[in-house]
């Protein structure tokens, strides 16, 4: 072995944050301990910092953050490394250094892996309008403050309902509630990242609220790691905790249901990123929330086995409204709302037999998880 490769077999070596003796070293490279004190002399010179402990548990030392050897990868590590930095790209996180890595990735390979490279780098992509809209710099400053355990602090802008409700009946197609968004300065004790359908969610305890909160990343900002360390707080389970906030809490109305089928066969009709689905015996409970209940009697109307209303019980009422709604337009094929001033004739479906569905109807989830 030379005296270079030595130096990089050294540095891989003492990246680990491990202490060598002079002795272990030498006996490991089959030369004398002064060629390892030389050796160290020379990475010194290099810019590391190799530190000497002294006394019989002494020796050699570096910080794990302060050496960086050149990486030596296999044909299938190098691989690995390309898929996760094109998944990177197809989560809509790329960045400038995501983009360097994998050019520099692909010149240090043979030109059969290097052509697999720059085919798995070009194999995943975004959509234009489904990205996710989160800075990858919030994503790496909030992972670093949860691998360091200290305080988070950011700008955080949060949707609140004003609920309209209280208008006349007649005036049910505007009861939908409008929306105004406030921003707060926020100072947590950061725990978990969970991804949740289309969005990054922070789970973290709040230092000014006292109590567990979930973040949207992307309704984050001036996000900033600080050096106050904190001590391990026991917490719920932050899966747990996000699923609720998303699929019920954020609304006005919790609604819950006892399906006559396997949890199995409701996640094909309730998907779990918009509803939190529990067995029980041969059935399922099955909770979600909706701003509007006329949006929860459809979805409940159109499961094809047997449900069972637990509450809210004015879901009830709204079940009725549709079934004598329903029942006039397979008489008419006319439909006329509560106030009788429009008319819907037969809805239409494209060429595919896919009814048409106005995006805006549906709810957005996640839009107003509690923080």
């Amino acid at each position: 072995m030379t005296a270079d490769s030595r130096l990089l077999s050294l540095l891989g070596m003492l990246a680990a944050g491990r202490t060598y003796t002079a002795s272990e070293l030498a006996a490991h490279f089959g030369v004398t301990p002064r060629s390892i004190r030389r050796d160290m002399a020379s990475l010194r010179g290099l810019g590391y910092f190799i530190e000497s402990l002294p006394g019989v548990a002494g020796g050699y030392r570096a910080e794990s953050r302060t050496v960086l050897p050149p990486l030596q990868l296999q044909t299938g590590e190098a691989i690995a490394t390309a898929v996760g930095l094109a998944l990177l790209n197809g989560a809509g996180l790329s960045t400038s250094d995501a983009e360097s890595a994998t050019a520099k990735l692909r010149g240090m390979l043979p030109p059969t892996v290097r052509e697999s490279v720059g085919e798995i780098s070009t194999a995943v992509t975004v959509l234009a309008g489904h990205e996710p809209g989160v800075d990858i710099s919030v994503v790496i400053t909030t992972a670093s403050a949860i691998a360091s355990s200290v305080v988070l602090t950011f700008d955080y802008t949060k949707r609140r309902r004003q609920d309209l409700a209280g208008r006349a009946t007649a005036d049910r197609r505007s009861s939908a509630p409008s929306v105004r968004a406030s921003t707060s300065r926020r100072r947590v004790e950061p725990v978990r990242l969970v991804v949740f359908g289309a969005h990054w969610y922070l789970y973290a305890w709040d230092l000014d609220r006292a109590d567990w909160r979930v973040f949207r990343l992307d309704r984050m900002c001036s996000v900033h790691a600080t050096t106050f360390g904190f001590s391990f707080r026991e917490h719920p389970d932050a899966e747990a905790a996000v699923s609720s906030a998303v699929t019920t809490a954020a609304y006005r109305h919790r609604v819950v249901l006892h399906v006559a089928a396997s949890v199995a066969e409701v996640e094909a009709w309730f998907p779990t990123r918009s509803a939190t689905i529990v067995e029980m015996g041969e059935a399922a409970r099955v909770e979600f929330g909706a701003d509007d209940l006329r949006w929860a009697a459809v979805i409940t109307a159109s499961t094809p086995v047997d449900v069972r209303v637990v509450e809210p019980p004015e879901l009830l009422v709204e079940l009725r409204e549709l079934g004598k709604r329903a029942s006039r337009v397979g008489e008419t094929g006319v439909m006329r709302s509560s106030a009788g001033a429009s008319e819907v004739t037969a809805i239409s479906t494209d060429t595919t037999g896919t009814t048409g569905v106005t995006a805006d109807s549906a709810p957005t989830l996640g839009d107003s998880a509690p923080a």
